[in-house]
C-alpha cells in the first residue's frame, strides 16, 4: 500500500524495502545501512534523518522539517546541536564531505538536501492544482515509474479480487482529483463555504481593489449573484441558513480581523448583534450554538458557546471548527500575534487542550473531514506556500494535497467535496529614498517586512520571512542609495539602536538577540522568566537599554526594560501592553492596552498612564522626532493617511498620502517609518491574489 508519513512524502511500504545510492542500500524496515554488502554502524537519530532525506530526493528538507519528524519535544538550543551531531555522524558514514557533498549538501540556515541519484526513488502520488489563469496544466503521478505502477496495479487488483470485485483484463486508471473553478476576478477570496443544501457555496471576496462584499454561487450555474453584505467578513454558515458574519472589522492582518460578532439569515436582512471584540466563530452541526474567539485584556479566548472559555492564551487563536459530534473544538494555536506561525490543538468541553500536529511556519485553513476523524489544515514549513495536510487526535499526519504557490483549505462538505484557494501571497516594501521625488520599490524576496529606518533615512532594517529564509527568518538592512541587502543573521527584526551599532532580534519568539551592523559578535540578553517575546525591541535614546513587550509564565503582555550590559528585564508597564515605542527623550513609552483598549502612555520612571487623545481605532502609529507628535494612520488601509497627532491635545494635522500603484488584490499598507526629518520614509504592502477551487476526491 502507499504509506503517507508525517512529512507528506508518499514512500512504498512493503515490509521490505531497501533504496539505493551509490554503493549503499538502506534498509528502511530494519533500520540499517550497508556498504558493498558490509553493514555500517550507525546511531539510530543519523538514519533517521537519512531516512527523511531519502524522502524528498533532490528536495531541501528544512530544519525545522527534522526537529518536528525527530527531535520533536527538543528546545531551540538542544535541537540546534542535536541536528548537527546527527548529520556530522551520518556524513561520517558515507565517507561524505560538507565542502564537496555526493550525497547531503548543506543549504545555509535552512537545511539538508539529499543530491546522490536514487536507485529506487520515492514517488509523489499527489496531483498539482491546475495553475492561474490559463497555465499548463500540472503534473499527476509524478515520478511513478513503470515497474512501480505495474507492482501496485497487481497489489490492487489482488485486494479487489479478494474483496469479491472481479478485474478482468483491464485494470481500473487511478482518478485525480477534479478541480472546478469558481471565480476568476482578480482580487482576494477571504473565506468560503458550503450552503446548508451542500450543493451553493457563500463566500467573502475583495475584487479589483473594491470593498469586501458576501457572495453566493452555485457550482452548476455559471455566476455569483451579491448577498448585498458590503465591508463585512464571512466566518461560518449553520446547517439552518444562518451566517455568522464580523462587521466593522479592525483589519490588523490577512485573514483575520477585529469586529462585531453577527447573525443574519442568507435571505437577506439585518445582522443582529451578538459579540464585541470577535476575531472568529463557527456554528455546531446542529447550528444552535456559536463558537467564537473573544479578545479581553490583551488574551485570546475561546468560548464554546458564547460566554464559556475553554481555553486562554497570550498568543492568538484562528480558524475554530467545532467536531461533528460538537464534543471537542479544533483551532490553530500561534504564539505570536499577528505571525502565523502555530501548531494545530483540539480543546473538549471541559477545557482540556492538547496539540495534535507538529509546529508550522505559516498554518491557515482548517477543517473537520467529512467522516469526522481527521483535522485537515494547510501549512507550510518554510514561507507561505501552504499544503493540506491531515492529522487524527492521536497525532498521525499525512499529506493530502501539495501544489505550486500555496492553497489555503476553506471548507469540507459532508459528502468529501472540499473548498480552497489558490493563493499568491506576498508581502513588499515601497520606500521614498532621503531627495528622491517617486516611490520605488526595495523588497529583496517575496516576505519583506521593514520594522525601521534609521535617523538620516539612509538605512532600512527589515526581516525576510519567505521560503528561502526559513522557518526563523533573515534580519537584513539595506542602504537607501542602491546597495543590495545585507544579511545579520537570523530572527524577527526589531528596531536600530539610535548609535547604529545594533539591530534587535528575537529568534523562534523566545531568544532575544542584538545583531552587530558593523564588526562584533551577536550578544544574547538575559531572558530570566520571560517565557514569550512579542514585538521585536526598541532603544532607550542612549542605545544602553532596550525596551519590548513579552510575558511570563501565566501571565498576560506587558512591556519590560533591560540594561544592554547586564541585568535582567524588569516590567514598566502593567499587563494586557502588547506593543512598545520609546518617545524620542526617553521619557514616554506609547503603547496599546489596558481594559479601555486604544492607544496609552505609559511613564518609564513609573506612575499612572494617561490615554493617547485622539487616536482612533484601528491606527497604528510611530513618534516623530518631536515627543509631542505621533505619525499615525489606519492600519492596511490602501492608500494609507497619515496624520501627526498631538499626544497632549489631541490636535490632527494631514502629513501625507501613500499607496503601491496596483490595488488588485492589495490588502492594505502597515508598518509605517519615517527619518527623523519626516521627508524619507518605508512602509510594507500585502498582495493577495486568489482564486476558488471545488475540490472532488481528495482523499
Amino acid at each position: 500500500m502507499l504509506d503517507f508519513p508525517a512529512n507528506g512524502t508518499a514512500t512504498v511500504n512493503n515490509g521490505n524495502r531497501t533504496i539505493r545510492f551509490g554503493a549503499f542500500e538502506a534498509d528502511l524496515p530494519s533500520g540499517e545501512i550497508r556498504k558493498s554488502g558490509s553493514r555500517i554502524k550507525l546511531q539510530d537519530q543519523p538514519f533517521k534523518v537519512l531516512q527523511v532525506l531519502l524522502e524528498h530526493p533532490g528536495d531541501l528538507v528544512t530544519r525545522e522539517e527534522l526537529q518536528s519528524r525527530i527531535w520533536p519535544e527538543d528546545s531551540f538550543g538542544d535541537f540546534d546541536h542535536a541536528v548537527n551531531v546527527a548529520v556530522g555522524k551520518l556524513r561520517a558514514a558515507l565517507g561524505d564531505s560538507a565542502e564537496n557533498p555526493s550525497f547531503i549538501e548543506t543549504v545555509p540556515r535552512r537545511g539538508y538536501r539529499f543530491v546522490a541519484t536514487l536507485d529506487e526513488a520515492p514517488v509523489d502520488t499527489h496531483p498539482e492544482l491546475p495553475p492561474i489563469n490559463g497555465d499548463r496544466p500540472g503534473r499527476v503521478l509524478s515520478g511513478l515509474n513503470r515497474t512501480l505502477l505495474a507492482v501496485l496495479a497487481v497489489v490492487i487488483s489482488g485486494i479487489l479480487v479478494g474483496s469479491g470485485v472481479y478485474v478482468g483484463h483491464r485494470t481500473a486508471k487511478w482518478q485525480p482529483p477534479d478541480f472546478q473553478q469558481l471565480t476568476s476576478s482578480r482580487g482576494t477570496v477571504y473565506s468560503a463555504r458550503f450552503a446548508p443544501d451542500g450543493h451553493g457555496v457563500i463566500y467573502a471576496a475583495s475584487w479589483d481593489g473594491g470593498p469586501t462584499e458576501i457572495f453566493s454561487t452555485d457550482p452548476k450555474i455559471p455566476g455569483a449573484r451579491s448577498l448585498g453584505f458590503t465591508a463585512t467578513r464571512l466566518l461560518a454558515v449553520s446547517s439552518s441558513g444562518e451566517m455568522a458574519v464580523l462587521q466593522s472589522v479592525d483589519n490588523r492582518f490577512l485573514f483575520a480581523g477585529r469586529g462585531t460578532l453577527g447573525q443574519v439569515p442568507l435571505t437577506g436582512g439585518s445582522p443582529r448583534q451578538l459579540a464585541e471584540n470577535i476575531d472568529w466563530a463557527d456554528w455546531s452541526t446542529d447550528g444552535a450554538t456559536l463558537a467564537a474567539v473573544r479578545n479581553v485584556n490583551g488574551k485570546q479566548r475561546l468560548e464554546f458557546p458564547l460566554g464559556h472559555v475553554l481555553y486562554e492564551t497570550a498568543g492568538w487563536i484562528g480558524h475554530p471548527r467545532i467536531s461533528p459530534k460538537g464534543d471537542q473544538v479544533a483551532f490553530l494555536d500561534h504564539p505570536l500575534y499577528p505571525d502565523d506561525k502555530g501548531v494545530v490543538s483540539v480543546v473538549d468541553l471541559e477545557g482540556h487542550k492538547r496539540v495534535v500536529s507538529a509546529s508550522w511556519v505559516s498554518v491557515e485553513g482548517l477543517a473537520w473531514s467529512a467522516d469526522g476523524t481527521e483535522i485537515w489544515f494547510s501549512a507550510a514549513q518554510a514561507g507561505s506556500e501552504r499544503q493540506i495536510y491531515a492529522v487524527d487526535l492521536s497525532g498521525h499526519q499525512r499529506l493530502i494535497f501539495r501544489s505550486p504557490g500555496g492553497v489555503t483549505l476553506q471548507d469540507i462538505a459532508s459528502d468529501g467535496r472540499v473548498l480552497l484557494t489558490r493563493d499568491e501571497e506576498r508581502v513588499g516594501m515601497m520606500a521614498l529614498a532621503p531627495g528622491a521625488t517617486t516611490e520605488k520599490e526595495v523588497s529583496w524576496r517575496d516576505w519583506s517586512v521593514p520594522t525601521d529606518i534609521s535617523g538620516d533615512g539612509n538605512t532600512v532594517l527589515f526581516d525576510e520571512e519567505g521560503v528561502e529564509s526559513g522557518p526563523t527568518y533573515t534580519v537584513a538592512v539595506r542602504d537607501m542609495r542602491g546597495s543590495p541587502p545585507i544579511p545579520l543573521g537570523q530572527g524577527m527584526a526589531g528596531h536600530l539602536s539610535p548609535d547604529g551599532r545594533w539591530a534587535s532580534t528575537v529568534v523562534s519568539d523566545a531568544h532575544l538577540l542584538l545583531l552587530p551592523t558593523g564588526a562584533g559578535t551577536a550578544r544574547q540578553m538575559d531572558s530570566s522568566d520571560i517565557q514569550q517575546y512579542w514585538h521585536g525591541p526598541s532603544w532607550m535614546p542612549d542605545s544602553k537599554q532596550i525596551v519590548f513587550s513579552a510575558n511570563r509564565p501565566g501571565h498576560g503582555v506587558q512591556c519590560f526594560a533591560q540594561d544592554i550590559e547586564g541585568g535582567k528585564p524588569r516590567p514598566v508597564t502593567p499587563e494586557g501592553v502588547t506593543f512598545c515605542l520609546i518617545s524620542p527623550d526617553g521619557k514616554w513609552i506609547a503603547g496599546n492596552g489596558l481594559a479601555g483598549g486604544g492607544g496609552w502612555l505609559y511613564p518609564v520612571e513609573g506612575g499612572q498612564p494617561r490615554p493617547i487623545p485622539g487616536l482612533q481605532t484601528g491606527e497604528g502609529f510611530a513618534w516623530t522626532s518631536d515627543p509631542r507628535w505621533l505619525y499615525v494612520y489606519q492600519w492596511n488601509q490602501a492608500p494609507a493617511k497619515v496624520y501627526r497627532l498631538n499626544v497632549l491635545t489631541g490636535q490632527r494635522q494631514f502629513f501625507r498620502e501613500m499607496a503601491p500603484p496596483d490595488v488588485a488584490g492589495l490588502h492594505g499598507i502597515a508598518n509605517i517609518h519615517f527619518s527623523s526629518d519626516g521627508r524619507a520614509y518605508i512602509y510594507s504592502y500585502t498582495r493577495l491574489l486568489s482564486e476558488l477551487y471545488l475540490v472532488k476526491g481528495l482523499k
